[in-house]
């Protein structure tokens, strides 16, 4: 019997003006955690929809074993025992943890009612499988936290006999200690014989976790490989084609004098902040999950409820009580979430760019159009945003042409201070140094930037000043010439009895 458990062979899918994926060749073993890796736009979407069912491809076969096979719909998958845990959790939140995992597929009892005692003892059995031991079946999962509903998710899954479990940037949204849960758990999946297919952008995770690595990129199989031979230079070349040593560009700082000041910054998860602004800095702010890094400017910006002291800008004390406030005043938020809270993805891309400015657009009742194309055509191909047409749908854009849209969309106010949160979360190494880039670029038009980043390397590479906070309070500022991971760490996790 082969030890293969899932193999493609000639693999080609087009779109209307697109080759996705052309000769794609790929093999997973049985009780492999094998890593699909690439850049956005690399074909590792559309591979895992064909895998699952979703696509078809133009060419090509797959075989689950030895055996040839047709996938074409999701429940063909499924019963080859292929499942996939999107980023996107979709459990219903106000169902218990029994439910979701059996939605749709109820044990029946007599008179065709719920048999709910065989409900709870199976999964409490699915749950103790993957070390959610003593936790109940009966609560609700709005009650869990996000990486306990990832689990769930692969709860439901494994109670279908999924052989072949994809996991589609399951840890995205998780923090350290979680992410260190769920890899725990994919080891002993491995160990019960469970095949997992995982795509990440986090490289430290796939050394921890994974066997082997395929790469694609551009549509084409790149290579191959087992961890142990792959070394982590020669996979980033081998997923962006290029030498990748200078990841962080260079720039000399150009601090200037203080412009803006925010003192007594405080809400529900923040208590007595302030800062200063520099002209010609990127200030960073970093803090480990639940340090409220974040909550300080959504307080600041009058997003979250909460109150400021002071705050100065160019000399002058403003006052903003609500966002719109915020974009009079000439800051700019680029929130973490750009799907949910920085773009309307089903819109075109010029709707997003232009919608923070469409009053100054509007002329007798009628949009300027010539005007309003004027404006995306100058911003998009200074920030090199890569589509076919600006009337593209915005969720058509690959995750780091998606953050340039949100990046354009507040460029075009003019603003004086652009807040950056988590700009490079979710997308692939080859976007983020144009991220970097992009950055230095902003800075360089005369705009304060100031970087919200869980990212360590980010922080210490890019910015000239950082602010650390822990539980909601200022730590600590330290500054470029003692920019070091052990300073920084030493103020958001605090010495004992802090």
């Amino acid at each position: 019997m082969s030890d293969s458990a899932l193999r493609v062979e000639g693999i080609r899918k087009e779109f209307p003006g697109v080759v996705a994926l052309d000769d794609i060749h790929f093999e997973v073993k049985r009780g492999e955690v094998h890593a699909l890796l690439g850049e956005n736009g690399a074909g590792k979407s559309t591979l895992i929809k064909i895998l699952s069912g979703i696509y078809q491809p133009d060419a090509g076969r797959i075989f689950i074993g030895d055996e040839p096979v047709s996938v074409d719909s999701v429940q063909v998958a499924r019963a080859y025992g292929i499942s996939v845990i999107h980023q996107e959790l979709s459990l219903a939140r106000n169902m218990s943890i029994a439910e979701n995992i059996f939605l749709g597929r109820f044990p029946a009892g007599r008179l065709s009612f719920v048999d709910e005692d065989a409900m709870w003892e199976k999964s409490r059995r699915l749950l103790d499988s993957i070390g959610l031991v003593g936790l109940d079946p009966a609560m609700r999962v709005s009650n869990l936290s996000v990486a306990q509903q990832q689990m769930i998710e692969i709860c439901r899954s494994l109670s279908e006999n999924t052989k072949i479990l994809i996991m589609d940037e399951p840890t995205a949204s998780l923090a350290a200690a979680e992410v260190d849960t769920l890899l725990d758990m994919m080891r002993s999946l491995r160990k019960q014989g469970v095949t997992i297919i995982f795509i990440s952008h986090k490289l430290r995770e796939i050394y921890r976790v994974c066997d082997k690595i395929t790469v694609l990129r551009d549509g084409k199989f790149a290579g191959t490989g087992s961890v142990s031979e792959l070394q982590y230079d020669d996979l980033i070349n081998m997923m962006v084609g290029r030498d990748f040593k200078d990841t962080f560009p260079e720039r000399k700082s150009q601090s200037g004098e203080v412009f803006f000041s925010a003192s007594g910054i405080r809400s529900k998860r923040v208590h007595e902040v302030s800062f200063e602004l520099r002209k010609g800095e990127v200030l960073g702010f970093y803090g480990l999950m639940g340090s409220g890094r974040s909550e300080v400017m959504r307080a600041l910006l009058g997003i979250d409820a909460g109150t400021v002291g002071n705050i100065t800008l160019n000399g002058k004390q403003i006052a903003i009580r609500s966002p719109i406030d915020a974009i009079k005043a000439g800051i700019a938020l680029a929130p973490e979430d750009r799907k949910l809270e920085g773009l309307i993805l089903k819109q075109t891309i010029d709707f997003n760019i232009t919608l923070p400015i469409i009053g100054r657009l509007i002329k007798w009742l009628r949009l300027d159009q010539k005007l309003n194309d004027e404006i995306v055509d100058s911003i998009s191909k200074r920030l090199r945003i890569k589509t076919a047409s600006y009337e593209s749908k915005t969720l058509n854009l690959s995750g780091g042409n998606q953050q340039k849209a949100v990046l354009a969309k507040w460029l075009v106010t003019d603003p004086q201070i652009l807040i950056l949160d988590e700009p490079t979360r979710g997308i692939d190494v080859g976007a983020k140094q144009e991220i970097y880039k992009l950055i230095y670029e902003i800075v360089g038009m005369g705009v304060g930037i100031i970087l919200i980043s869980s990212e360590m390397p980010e922080v210490i590479n890019l910015c000239d000043r950082v602010y650390v906070l822990r539980e909601g309070r200022l730590t600590g500022v330290v500054d470029r010439t003692e920019l070091t991971e052990q300073n920084i760490m030493a103020l958001a996790i605090g010495g004992i009895g802090a």
